[in-house]
């Protein structure tokens, strides 16, 4: 596979609606609920809005349906924002979800370093984003306070001993 596709699916929108919508479903036998996310124009405007790489497009459209399914899951009106820093060939991603449905998104990201990933067949996910942190944030607006939890993305490092 030397030449990788990343092309993005593109289609018209659904004329019945379906396109942009969340849809909470519950199976009670199997005490199972979830969400089905999906995304149209609305992810399809923030993507052509900008002159990302495909490897680079995929990966935060991809960002940006995670966000929306996690943001509308919430109990609350307000913010749920996914953030990524990182030292790889996409230093960042930021997703910000606005409850009741408005969705904004950008990434930042060397494009020597892309391209070299995409000719190199090495512009997977986990190889753009590299090692760094992730950030997913709350925000229930002025009256309250922030919840904030951090993790790391890409492999840790195997730490060395000094002797």
């Amino acid at each position: 596979m030397n030449n990788p596709d990343f092309a993005i699916p593109v289609r018209e929108p659904d004329q019945t609606g379906l396109d942009d919508t969340i849809l909470p479903f519950a199976v009670k036998a199997l005490d199972l609920r979830g969400r089905i996310v999906r995304l149209g124009p609305a992810v399809d405007s923030i993507l052509t809005s900008h002159d990302y790489p495909a490897p680079v497009a995929k990966l935060l459209g991809e960002a940006i349906v995670l966000t929306v399914m996690l943001g509308s899951s919430l109990k609350i009106d307000g913010r749920f924002i996914l953030q990524t820093q990182s030292d790889g060939p996409v230093r960042m991603l930021v997703v910000d979800f606005t409850s009741p449905g408005n969705v904004r998104a950008c990434a930042r990201f060397d494009a020597k370093h892309v391209a070299a990933a995409i000719a190199a067949n090495a512009a997977d996910p986990g190889k753009l984003l590299g090692h760094g942190h992730l950030a997913m944030t709350i925000d229930q607006g002025p009256d309250m306070s922030r919840y904030q939890g951090l993790g790391a993305t890409g492999r840790r490092r195997p730490r060395t001993r000094r002797a």
